[in-house]
């Protein structure tokens, strides 16, 4: 049990890595000031550890409807009990600094206080989330400088003073017994990735020990979009078998496969020799020396440096604020190590934007840019971040998500669009994992996991509403397997596809099956109606809410039968743009109250990326 004096527990919430970053972060800054730090995901806390700490702090993003991320549903749960006391909590101190609305946290209601005003960031202000972070954990110092000050005679630790790693690999480095000596390194490679090796610019073909992940087999990794198309579009395939147990993957709309991609070998080796690792980088390394390991790092007891650079550390991510300042601590050079704090300063966030955002240079391209800095070995968990999972939605569901022939397996289908462009740099840059999964071949095996919806809109009485979808691009999946799922019950409501992008000729997915889909809804007596906006194909540009707004007509029929909208794709402006093409037509049409009352009746939902 942590003593409660003088300690700080941060708490975060996160889908895309934002939250945990800020997390880390503010875990530092209560390191510094002589707090006993403690930085942890929500659902890894039990209630009763709140109250082992003087302070609490919860970092929380939301998702899709306004949702908890999925680390954080046990724990709301458990907010949740109906049997807790009323003031369980009232020794619980805390804050919030929210990425979207985090209102849903009301730990006020358990008796709880908070010692700062919380905060809500966005995307859409000014200074964007970093900016607002900095504004506020600056607000935060202040206020725990004055109302928490350090034990007499102790000054906040420097800010050019570095802190001791959280993890370290030294234990693991130096855990090196005769007998692991003598392993072979080449051998314990293949061992690590649990299959034969591959071509020597690929990445390793072996299945990673993800916690409750699925194996899954690539049946298909097919090109959508024409060849000379700038954009490479796929439909990849896989089959999931059936657990031992007899537990198989149940796909429905909504839910997400997680795909965790791998770096390519001629990557790895350029950040060991900017690093001077060579000398270390295939020496065995025993990870059950080290006290502690990141929560996520899905790598077995023994493997090498290579091993983890290869399967779990991203060295091709955009650099992170808090990765350029660790760099800074190990540079040999006055004026790199200046620059490089720069970038954590306020009144340089813009030049951080235009560095590392703007640009997308990857972690590889500034170590090979500011070359005094090397790194060493034993803070490679503690200074570069993990390799995280990419969620898709499944682009099937119903009857069609179980396979032709072993109905013990699922079939999931992915619409993944190849990440590849040029930056401003005029570098061609690609994504992570689009480079991963265009290496794939079929037959290709991988460890996925899964991720279930978490504000479902499918199932039998959702199929009696009317659905209205506004899709674009790739968004157009989690539509594809809601028409799928709604085909498989007697009598569904009318279904309106929205569905926009650039060019016919290139890019309108699943055309002939939403044909065949039409077919199947009228022997249903149901309809299906798609209508296509394809901008670039005429001089005036025409988008998805242009098409909504146009049939306003035929929506304000509809609404009234409590009418489900989803909107998948594009961006929180098409999505607004969508919903005000909705809602300002049917309100100016009749009284304004009335109108009103009946679109709080309908099912607004979004998936965004």
């Amino acid at each position: 049990m942590a003593s409660q004096e003088r300690s700080v527990l941060v708490l975060y919430g996160s889908e895309t890595g934002n939250a945990q970053d800020i997390a880390e972060e503010l875990g530092r800054l209560c390191q510094r000031l002589h707090f006993e730090s403690h930085v942890e995901e929500l659902d890894a806390t039990d209630l009763n550890a709140l109250l082992q700490h003087q302070l609490v702090i919860f970092v929380i993003s939301t998702t899709g409807q306004g949702d908890m991320p999925h680390n954080s549903l046990l724990f709301w749960k458990k907010l949740l009990r109906k049997k807790l006391p009323p003031n369980c909590l009232s020794r619980l101190r805390y804050t919030c600094f929210g990425l979207g609305d985090s209102t849903y946290l009301k730990l006020d209601q358990l008796g709880a206080a908070t010692f700062i005003d919380t905060y809500e960031a966005d995307e859409q202000f000014p200074d964007g989330i970093d900016g607002s972070f900095i504004r506020w954990a600056e607000d935060l110092k202040k206020h725990l400088l004055e109302h928490y000050p350090p034990p007499s005679g102790l000054e906040p630790i420097p800010e050019d003073t570095i802190l001791p790693p959280r993890w370290s690999l030294g234990p693991a480095l130096n855990a090196l017994s005769e007998k692991i000596q003598e392993i072979n390194v080449s051998s314990l490679s293949i061992n690590h990735t649990n299959a034969t090796p591959t071509e020597p610019n690929l990445p390793p073909p072996g299945l990673l020990p993800i916690p409750a992940g699925w194996t899954a087999t690539l049946t298909q990794n097919e090109r959508l979009t024409p060849q000379e198309h700038w954009q490479d579009v796929r439909l990849a395939s896989f089959d999931i078998p059936a657990h031992p147990s007899g537990e198989r993957v149940r796909c429905v709309p909504g839910d997400c496969l997680t795909l965790y991609p791998k770096n390519f070998p001629h990557d790895v080796q350029k950040l060991i020799d900017l690093m001077d690792w060579n000398s270390v980088a295939d020496r065995p390394l025993d990870l059950s020396a080290c006290k502690s390991l990141p929560h996520n790092l899905y790598a077995p007891a023994s493997c090498t440096l290579r091993d983890l650079l290869l399967n779990n550390i991203d060295i091709t991510a955009i650099p992170r604020r808090s990765f350029l300042k660790n760099m800074s601590y190990f540079s040999s050079d006055e004026y790199h190590r200046e620059r490089l704090l720069e970038f954590n300063m306020p009144e340089y966030m813009d030049e951080y934007f235009d560095y590392a955002t703007r640009s997308r240079r990857s972690i590889i391209e500034v170590l090979d840019e500011f070359t005094s800095v090397k790194i060493p070995a034993e803070r490679l968990l503690d200074v570069f971040p993990l390799i995280r999972g990419r969620d898709f939605s499944i682009a099937n569901g119903g009857t069609s998500a179980v396979h032709p022939s072993h109905e013990s397996s699922t079939r999931v289908d992915l619409l993944v669009a190849m990440v590849k462009y040029r930056t401003i740099l005029r570098k061609p840059r690609e994504g992570l994992c689009s480079r991963y999964l265009a290496s794939l071949l079929p037959g290709a095996t991988l460890r996925v996991s899964y991720k279930h919806v978490l504000s479902p809109i499918h199932g039998t009485a959702n199929a009696q509403r009317p659905l209205i979808a506004m899709a674009t691009g790739t968004g157009v999946a989690p539509v594809r397997s809601l028409i799928h799922e709604r085909l498989t019950h007697p009598f569904p409501a009318p279904m309106i596809i929205f569905f926009g992008n650039r060019n016919r000729a290139a890019d309108y997915f699943f055309e002939d099956e939403w044909r065949a889909l039409a077919e199947d809804a009228a022997k249903k007596n149901s309809q299906l109606l798609v209508f296509t906006a394809f901008s670039r194909d005429q001089r005036e540009k025409i988008y998805v809410q242009d098409l909504v707004r146009k049939e306003a007509p035929r929506l304000e029929k509809l609404i009234p039968q409590r009418a489900i909208f989803a909107v998948c794709g594009g961006s929180t402006k098409m999505a607004d743009a969508c919903k005000r093409a909705v809602f300002d037509p049917f309100t100016e049409n009749g009284d304004e109250e009335t109108r009103k009352e009946m679109l709080r009746a309908i099912t607004w939902w979004q998936e965004i990326w």
